[in-house]
């Protein structure tokens, strides 16, 4: 019986529902035969609801500090509760589950009216390793191999250091199930669009990611699978981005637009402008990183200034909303991009194998770093010229004595609007230099490195999850994940 968990409105918390196994067992889908076109659209549109959402995504943006927010600071202080519910990411597996369960059942002739069988198993086997892939980055150790057996209500905690392999085995296994000269979904793929040579190089391109994570705690592997899939066929130009636009309707709308059109709490934080604008010559009227008016809109004075971040509440009101930068309008237009992964992403991820001699030569990482940069700079619409007098600033020119700075905070730049990847890749690499806030409801020493587990799963799985907090060496904001040593 299939595990399905019930999706949560997130808010102001992770999420505020609880999950429940025993509610796992029910299968509203068996009642009636659906198309797995309508699946895959449900699942996509909840993945990009937790992945730019107001509830995951913006507390990552918080942790990342390149958010902050004005009203209820609670999160950017980390005071919240120590329940860190995933009812949101477990909610998305049902119907991916479902897709294939059912391009491999007794009836999966029926179904390949919507695609190949093979490649709609592929799809969905690799969102379901985005979710585990989120899952396990942040709460550690989670219920993986066990969630969907039938004759199990309380999985077991897998290790982090074995979730890891196994995601990018998922991933090999389904880049050879693509067939790129069959059809995808016929209909329904808010990503791709049926295009399946595309889904192979997101999958070839998430899979250097996952492998590159885990660098600095099994680099044997780590160099085995960064090296195989960038030889393999990846991203090539922004125009393979893993990204899903929003609806121009209420309903299906970026969730910051909905935000902001009753209230404005959230500002681009003051960290964020003041690292883009340390290059060069650039200050807050003419900030030398051409991107910082793509990502933030100017205050009043026709200035790029973060809001201060890690206030309490009641500090915030000392700053009015026309002294400090809202996100940019686009940013949070109706119909804003939610995006996944992008051409920039890998091509950082090109440039650090390069340099740690995994792919190619560490010759080429300069050029690489540059070619990430320019991709970032043309994913939000910059101008060539500007691009290129950004490059050529000094501080930007890449110094590979100090390679992890400078791909660490290039990235973290490009990563804007990817809260949950951004703290991830913060967490790796240690770059850029975020300050801890010092308002008086932090219930941690530092900035948090993983998320609590929630607190309904010590009722519904408590022996599991004893032995989960056991084997992570605690649950508390500062237990680090496998990867991050």
């Amino acid at each position: 019986m299939k595990k399905i968990i019930i999706i949560c409105i997130l808010f102001v918390s992770i999420s505020s529902c609880t999950s429940d196994y025993e509610e796992l067992n029910k299968d509203p889908l068996a009642a009636t035969k659906v198309p797995t076109t309508a699946l895959l659209t449900a699942a996509t549109q909840s993945l990009i609801n937790v992945n730019s959402g107001l509830g995951y995504n913006k507390t990552m943006m918080f942790y990342s500090q390149q958010w902050a927010q004005r009203e209820t600071t609670t999160r950017s202080v980390y005071g919240l509760s120590p329940d860190g519910d995933w009812s949101a990411f477990y909610g998305i597996l049902p119907e991916i589950m479902e897709i294939i369960k059912l391009n491999t059942g007794e009836d999966k002739d029926s179904y390949a009216a919507y695609g190949k069988n093979e490649n709609q198993i592929a799809v969905a086997t690799i969102l379901k390793v985005w979710v585990f892939h989120n899952l396990t980055d942040t709460w550690g150790n989670v219920p993986y191999s066990e969630t969907f057996n039938d004759d199990i209500t309380s999985p077991k905690f897998d290790k982090q250091e074995d979730i890891y392999p196994a995601l990018l085995q998922e991933l090999k296994d389904a880049v050879a199930l693509i067939d790129t000269n069959a059809s995808g979904f016929t209909n329904g793929d808010l990503m791709y669009n049926g295009d399946m040579t595309k889904w192979k190089a997101f999958a070839n391109s998430m899979r250097a990611r996952i492998a590159m994570r885990m660098s600095e705690v099994n680099p044997g592997l780590a160099k085995t699978e960064v090296a195989d899939a960038l030889g393999a066929s990846v991203f090539t130009s922004n125009n393979d981005n893993a990204v899903i636009a929003f609806q121009n309707e209420e309903a299906n709308a970026n969730p910051l637009y909905i935000e902001f059109l009753t209230q404005k709490w959230t500002f681009i934080a003051e960290p964020l402008t003041d690292l883009m604008n340390s290059y060069g010559s650039g200050t807050a009227s003419t900030p030398s990183d051409p991107r910082t008016s793509k990502y933030a809109d100017p205050n009043d004075a026709g200035e790029y200034i973060g809001f201060p971040y890690g206030l309490e509440t009641t500090d915030t009101f000392n700053y009015a909303i026309g002294d400090r930068s809202l996100p940019n309008a686009t940013t949070r237009a109706i119909d804003f991009n939610s995006y996944i992964m992008t051409y920039s992403e890998l091509l950082f991820i090109k440039a650090e194998a390069e340099q740690r001699g995994w792919f190619g030569t560490a010759g080429n990482a300069a050029t690489t770093y540059k070619q990430a940069i320019t991709a970032s700079m043309e994913q939000w619409g910059v101008s060539s010229t500007a691009t290129t007098s950004y490059l050529a600033q000094t501080d930007v020119l890449y110094n590979a004595s100090n390679w992890k700075k400078y791909i660490g905070e290039q990235k973290y730049l490009a990563l804007f609007s990817q809260g949950g990847n951004a703290w991830s890749e913060w967490r790796r690499l240690d770059y850029p230099i975020l300050n801890f806030p010092t308002a008086g409801l932090l219930n941690t020493t530092e900035i948090p490195r993983r998320y609590f587990y929630p607190t309904n799963e010590g009722i519904i799985n408590g022996d599991n999850l004893d032995q989960a907090v056991i084997d992570m060496g605690g649950d508390t904001f500062s237990t680090r994940m496998w990867w991050d040593q």
